[in-house]
């Protein structure tokens, strides 16, 4: 049986490795092309050179999804693009019919694989079915995690900024201000500040004529951030009214901290009762094997 097991999995691995001998040249990825080289081509030929560097599963997919999108168009609607953008993507690289169409072939994968070891392994399929389940919510559950996860560092980071801008808004003006610390804060952290490098674009979009104030309530909107939609508003309003800049940052920052503040106590109200949990489930079975069971035995056993 061994011997057997062993010639099966030894054919396997020789035909994959004969299947990517002849087709691997089919998804070797281009080296990039200077940009240079594409300035005076025309456009649809610039796509096309384009088009052939994209890796070989994005070619995989990509035109899966063109094809579902035609057959169905309300197949790219089971995805939205809210959330690619809120993931931080660019919804015209990553289509939601691209989305959907990587859903349905990571299950196809996932239950071809468990099909084609059902010969070596019986329960195979079986166990590819949860499996093929799992990598058809995988897309969707990884944007909107990710989308969870930026905008909770956009939370964190906008108390300390609007921190750093107080004290020179006064002295500076408000767009030199937010474009100096964003600056500031972008080089110090090596871009690892989110907010930072929304401001930056947010001041970027201000320096070509769009309002600032509109610019940062798109951030906000990108990211479903109310608290920074918010301060946008109040400073706005701020400015038609005449009310002080710093009066404004300085109630915004206390209001996120202290709602920072009763999110942590929130968070730790709930360490206790998850620690009692996990000490039932950790002492319980050895309580039962230990005690329990030698009891139930002996009292059997003089019955």
């Amino acid at each position: 049986m061994d011997l057997r097991l062993l010639g099966a999995a030894t054919s396997g691995i020789a035909v994959v490795s004969l299947l990517m001998a002849i087709f691997a040249p089919w998804f070797e990825v281009p080296a990039r092309l200077d940009a240079a080289r594409a300035a005076g081509l025309p456009r649809h030929r610039y796509a096309r050179l384009v088009s052939a560097e994209r890796p070989w599963w994005e070619r995989l997919v990509a035109p899966l999804a063109t094809r579902l999108a035609r057959v169905a168009p309300a197949i790219a609607t089971q995805v939205s693009e809210r959330d690619i953008v809120r993931a931080g993507l660019d919804p015209q690289a990553i289509s939601p019919a691209e989305i959907y169409a990587a859903k349905l072939v990571l299950a196809a994968m996932v239950l071809a694989a468990g099909l084609a070891l059902t010969p070596l392994a019986p329960f195979a399929l079986l166990l590819a079915l949860p499996v093929a389940f799992v990598g058809y919510v995988f897309p969707t559950e990884y944007l909107a995690a990710r989308g969870r996860r930026r905008q909770a560092q956009l939370r964190r980071e906008l108390p300390d900024f609007l921190a750093l801008v107080r004290p020179l808004a006064p002295l500076d003006g408000l767009e030199r201000a937010v474009a100096n610390v964003a600056d500031a804060l972008h080089t110090s952290s090596e871009g690892s500040n989110l907010l930072a490098a929304q401001v930056r674009s947010a001041v970027a979009a201000y320096g070509v004529g769009t309002d600032l104030y509109a610019a940062l309530r798109d951030v906000a909107a990108a990211a479903d951030l109310e608290e920074l939609d918010e301060l946008a508003a109040s400073l706005g309003q701020a400015r038609r009214v005449g009310k002080g800049i710093s009066d404004v940052l300085a109630e915004h920052e206390r209001a996120l901290r202290e709602a920072e503040r009763n999110r942590l106590l929130g968070a730790a109200s709930t360490v206790q009762p998850k620690l009692a949990g996990i000490l039932a489930a950790v002492y319980l079975p050895e309580f039962i094997v230990l005690v329990v069971l030698p009891l139930f035995i002996s009292t059997l056993g003089r019955l």
